[in-house]
C-alpha cells in the first residue's frame, strides 16, 4: 500500500467508529463491551495489530453489525491486507447499503488490486463529489492511476489536472501527476521514433534531450540537423543560441549567439525570446539605447515576459529614467512572486526617488524572498524559466541580508 493512504485512518475511525449495540447479542454482552473497548483503543492508537485481533473476535460475535466490518476493513488496510480489507469493507456495505465511506473504500481496494474497471465505476462519481477534502484527494490518486493502467490516457490526464487545480501544493500530488505525464511523453516520443525515426522532429527532440542534459555539442548538432531539412522553422537559431550561451560565455560564443539570434530575428521576426537575448547581451555591453529598443520589443510580442519586463527596467535606470522604469519593475514583481530582483530593483529606485518608506519595504521583500530561496536547497529560480532564456540575476554588488 502507498504511503498516500495513512492518513486515511483518522477519517474512516471517525465514520465508522461508533458505539455497538447489544440487542441479540446480550448472553455475550461482558466480551462484546470488553473486545469493543480494546479494538477502538487500538485504532485510535495506530495498533493495527491488537485492533485485527480484537475486532476478528468482534465479527465473530456480532456478525450483522456494520461498523464492526468497517473498522475491521480499516485495520486491515492499514496492514497492507488490501484483499482482506476489501472483504470486509464489502460485508458492511451489504449490510448497510447506506456506509458511502465503506462503499468508496471497496473501490480504493479495488484500484490497488488492479481491478480498475470495478474502481472507476465507485470511485469516478465519488471524486465527482467528494465526502471531505481528504478523501477526495485520495480518491483522485486512485482513479488517476485506474485510468492509467487501462490506458484510457484522457480521463487519467483529467483527474491529474483537477487533482493539481484542488491541491495546487500537496507534494505527493505533484509527484504523482508529473509521474503521469513524464510516462505519457515518454510513450509518445517512442512511438515518435518508432514512426518516423529519420524525421525533423526525432532529431528536434534529440536536441532536447541533449540541451537538457547539458550536452551542449550534441545539441547543437542536432539542431543543425533539424535547419538542414527545414531552414526556416522557428525556434531552432534561438535555441543553438542558447546553447552556445549555456556552454560558456566568452566573448567568441557571445558574438556566435548573437548571429544564430539575428538569423531567428530574420527567420522569425517577432521571436520575443530572441529580442531579449539580443537586449541582454546590448545591456551587458553598456549599449543601452539600442538595448532599449529591444527589450521594448520583446514586451510588447509577449506578455507577462518576466525577464524582458526587468531587462527593459534595468536598461531605463542606466539611463537615468527610474520613474520610467517602476511600472515594468511592480509588474514584474506582480507576475512572478517568487523572485526577489525586481524587489531589490524596486528599492533602488525608490531611493533615488527620495521615497524612503517604499524603499524599505520593497527591500523587506527582497530579503523575506532571499530567505525563502535559502530555505529550498537545489532549486535555481533561473532553471525553473517558462521562457528558457538567460535569467535576470542579483548583480554580485547586491545587498547581504
Amino acid at each position: 500500500m502507498n504511503s498516500i493512504y495513512r492518513s486515511l485512518c483518522f477519517i474512516m475511525l471517525a465514520i465508522v467508529c461508533v458505539p455497538f449495540l447489544p440487542g441479540a447479542w446480550r448472553a455475550n454482552q461482558k466480551d462484546i463491551n470488553s473486545l469493543s473497548l480494546k479494538a477502538q483503543q487500538a485504532l485510535a492508537q495506530r495498533d493495527w495489530v491488537t485492533a485485527v485481533e480484537a475486532l476478528e473476535k468482534l465479527a465473530q460475535l456480532t456478525p450483522d453489525v456494520p461498523e464492526v466490518q468497517g473498522n475491521l476493513g480499516l485495520a486491515y488496510y492499514s496492514q497492507n491486507k488490501v484483499l482482506q480489507a476489501r472483504e470486509a469493507f464489502a460485508r458492511a456495505v451489504k449490510l448497510n447499503p447506506k456506509m458511502s465511506q465503506a462503499r468508496v473504500m471497496v473501490g480504493l481496494c479495488d484500484a490497488e488490486l488492479g481491478r480498475y474497471e470495478e474502481a472507476i465505476a465507485v470511485l469516478e462519481p465519488a471524486f465527482r463529489h467528494p465526502a471531505d477534502k481528504e478523501i477526495g484527494r485520495l480518491i483522485g490518486l486512485d482513479l488517476e492511476r485506474a485510468y492509467a493502467a487501462l490506458h484510457s490516457d484522457d480521463r487519467a490526464t483529467n483527474v491529474a489536472e483537477e487533482l493539481v487545480k484542488r491541491y495546487p501544493d500537496d507534494p505527493e500530488i505533484l509527484f504523482q501527476v508529473s509521474k503521469l505525464f513524464a510516462s505519457r511523453s515518454y510513450g509518445l516520443m517512442r512511438t515518435l521514433m518508432q514512426e518516423a525515426p529519420d524525421s525533423i522532429w526525432v532529431h528536434y527532440a534529440n536536441a532536447d534531450v541533449d540541451e537538457s542534459l547539458q550536452r551542449y555539442d550534441q545539441a547543437i548538432t542536432e539542431y543543425h540537423e533539424v535547419l538542414a531539412l527545414n531552414p526556416h522553422l522557428p525556434e531552432i537559431h534561438f535555441k543553438i543560441g542558447r546553447c552556445l550561451l549555456l556552454q560558456s560565455r566568452n566573448s567568441q560564443t557571445i558574438e556566435q549567439a548573437t548571429q544564430e539570434f539575428e538569423r531567428e530575428l530574420a527567420n522569425n521576426p517577432q521571436s520575443a525570446d530572441a529580442e531579449y537575448e539580443v537586449a541582454e547581451i546590448l545591456r551587458e555591453r553598456n549599449q543601452f539605447e539600442p538595448a532599449l529598443t529591444h527589450f521594448t520589443s520583446a514586451v510588447q510580442y509577449q506578455q507577462g515576459f518576466v525577464e524582458a519586463e526587468i531587462g527593459l527596467a534595468r536598461t531605463l535606470i542606466a539611463l537615468g529614467r527610474q520613474r520610467d522604469a517602476l511600472p515594468h519593475l511592480k509588474t514584474a514583481a506582480r507576475l512572478d512572486t517568487k523572485n526577489g530582483v525586481p524587489h531589490y530593483l524596486l528599492s533602488s529606485v525608490y531611493k533615488s526617488l527620495g521615497d524612503s518608506e517604499n524603499q524599505r519595504k520593497e527591500m523587506d521583500n527582497f530579503r523575506s524572498l532571499q530567505a525563502s530561496e535559502r530555505n529550498l536547497p537545489g532549486l535555481n529560480r533561473g532553471a525553473l524559466n517558462s521562457n528558457q532564456v538567460t535569467p535576470q540575476t542579483m548583480d554580485d554588488s547586491g545587498p547581504q541580508p
